[in-house]
């Protein structure tokens, strides 16, 4: 039996065809941390042993991790980082992991743990007695330090649980020590986010919290937390750890809007751009953008860009109508020139762009999806990828489709779809037709592509495929 100060288990997802499978960062994050600090840590990656939530798969989850628990005797076990869609899967975790070390050795962590009003679902749905909320590196190590002093978890100020809640955040995020990444080599990029070139790739985050308030989107809904942007040397000095350290060639940038600041856009590609190119790192990278802000790049900052390794931005759309934006509480001005700047973009430079749309809302029907489909046709987009809106607790669209905070684990449960999500119905379109309308998109936007008869187009969401088609 293996001990260690602290296990960590990673929930698996349903994984979407053509979409990837890359061990959490924040993980990574929280295994430097405890690590640095003189603790032992492993990992049971659930994701390995599943990537569906088919009942099959659900039950093969409960045999393994059985099975794998029995082989550690930790002094802590962490499961995370958890979201919405990994209800059932969570339920078999934890019920696991008690099982097997009781209850006062575990506590979640994750997205789902810090939004607001959802600590009944890790102690009534989950049954479990602690949860870590917000930044978790400091949080755990200290943590730690209290059970080797043999203190009870419930006397830890940074743990949150019944009628006591404390939300931990770093103000200084360059502070954070670079992640561990143990899988690396397992890691599967997805299409839409895929070099080429076939390099080796990675991926990181260089900002935590949100600055915008979109009404779909949990990140910019946690109230307990600011916006905070590591800089840029510390950014540069992490691509070329893992160059050095882990052969990667290529970063794909996972923060929601990489450059963010429509005031100091160019002042910001130039100060990053020249600081990459200056470190001759020749690595390729790309990230994601907001429109409004794709809009002000100058054709210099385009060359900048390509001469500093960019080779796709990946832009969050979500509808061609300014109307429909303000809808999802979406604060963009204008989408006209969309179109023709990426047209223009892509003449002057190599690099590829991405979009990404959001089918359905608020008095949307199945002809003005149509439309909207046609017209992101029509974008100049090298990629486009398309989902229904799915509503998550936390955000404004939750609180005006659901009527109080347990009934999205209710939808889920009694859901016969393998895959976590709840989707955005009104009276025009149901979820059955949005599906098809999703696919119809995909369809239509890769007709002509090397992707045209993938699983991706055909079966975006995994949801018809599967040894378990009686699922759905």
């Amino acid at each position: 039996m293996k001990c260690v100060n602290l296990l960590l288990i990673n929930p698996p997802f349903h994984r979407r065809n053509g979409s990837g499978s890359i061990f959490p960062l924040g993980l990574g994050y929280i295994l430097s941390a405890v690590q640095e600090n003189g603790f032992t840590c492993d990992v049971i990656d659930c994701s390995r042993i599943i990537s569906s939530y088919r009942k099959d798969d659900l039950y093969r989850l409960s045999q393994l991790l059985k099975d794998e628990l029995k082989a550690y005797n930790p002094s802590l076990v962490g499961i995370g980082p958890c979201i919405t869609t990994q209800v059932r899967a969570l339920r078999i975790i934890s019920d696991c992991c008690k099982q097997q070390y009781g209850n006062e050795k575990i506590f979640a962590g994750g997205p789902l743990a810090s939004i607001e009003d959802q600590e009944w679902f890790f102690f009534d749905f989950l049954g479990l007695n602690y949860i870590i909320k917000g930044d978790g590196e400091i949080a755990i190590v200290k943590l730690l330090e209290h059970i080797q002093r043999h203190g009870k978890m419930a006397d830890c100020k940074y743990v949150s649980h019944r009628n006591y809640s404390f939300f931990n955040e770093i103000k200084d995020i360059n502070s954070i020590s670079f992640p561990q990444r143990p899988f690396i080599n397992r890691n599967i990029i997805s299409v839409r986010r895929s070099n080429s070139n076939e390099k080796k790739s990675a991926t990181m985050i260089t900002s935590r919290g949100c600055l915008y308030h979109c009404k779909y989107c949990v990140s910019g809904n946690i109230n307990y937390t600011a916006f905070r942007k590591r800089n840029y040397k510390n950014i540069v000095d992490e691509m070329q750890f893992l160059k050095e350290n882990y052969g990667i060639t290529d970063i794909i940038f996972y923060d929601d809007c990489f450059f963010y600041n429509l005031r100091t856009v160019h002042r910001d590609i130039f100060d990053f751009c020249s600081l990459l190119t200056k470190r001759e790192l020749n690595m390729t990278w790309q990230m994601e953008l907001r429109c409004d802000l794709f809009e002000h790049i100058s054709d210099e900052d385009s060359n900048l860009l390509y001469q500093s390794g960019c080779r796709q931005i990946n832009l969050g759309i979500e509808k061609t109508s300014i109307e429909r934006l303000v809808k999802l509480g979406k604060d963009i001005t204008t989408l006209e020139g969309v179109a023709e700047k990426i047209k223009h973009f892509k003449s002057i430079s190599k690099i590829k762009i991405a979009g990404t749309f959001i089918l359905g809302g608020v008095g949307e029907t199945k002809e003005s999806i149509e439309e909207m489909i046609e017209e992101s046709t029509k974008m100049n987009l090298d990629f486009a990828h398309y989902n229904p809106l799915f509503i998550y607790p936390g955000t404004p669209i939750y609180r005006e489709y659901f009527q109080n905070k347990e009934d999205w684990v209710k939808y889920i449960l009694e859901d016969k779809a393998p895959w976590g999500e709840v989707v955005y119905e009104n009276e025009h379109v149901n979820r059955e037709q949005l599906l098809k309308l999703v696919e119809k998109a995909y369809k239509k936007f890769y007709s002509n592509s090397i992707y045209k008869d993938t699983v991706m187009v055909k079966d975006r969401f995994n949801l018809n495929r599967g040894e378990n088609n009686e699922d759905i």
